[in-house]
């Protein structure tokens, strides 16, 4: 499936749902996140996740919500970060990868959200 396809984020979020760990540690958390690629902004969509009590209520196109948490890599970089060769904390402190949003709240949080970006590389991702 290609990263960020309609049918990667069906897969994304159907991983998201099935992971009770990551559902558990996110179980008082409410709000959203955006996935973006910011080198091909114009070919591939950011995906948007909607979270409430850590459960998605929602995933796909950008729908009018103020955003969250905007998490955004070049595709190599995701790529980078979905394969494994950069963790998902070193990958935030790399140039090209970018995060905006309460870092408060992030660090509340750290635990959680870096599995679900380490989850990605559960999915049969094509680059």
């Amino acid at each position: 499936m290609k990263f960020l396809s309609t049918e990667w984020c069906t897969a994304y979020t159907n991983a998201w749902k099935a992971n009770a760990d990551l559902k558990s540690g996110l179980k008082k958390f409410t709000g959203n996140f955006v996935y973006r690629v910011s080198d091909k902004e114009n070919e591939i969509a950011p995906l948007q996740v909607n979270i409430v009590n850590g459960e998605v209520t929602y995933h796909g196109l950008l729908n009018g919500d103020e955003i969250e948490f905007d998490m955004w890599a070049t595709y190599d970089g995701w790529r980078k970060v979905i394969q494994g060769e950069i963790g998902v904390k070193k990958a935030m402190m790399t140039s090209g990868y970018g995060f905006k949003g309460s870092k408060i709240k992030a660090a509340m949080y750290m635990g959680s959200f870096e599995k679900s970006i380490k989850m990605m590389s559960d999915i049969q991702t094509e680059f």
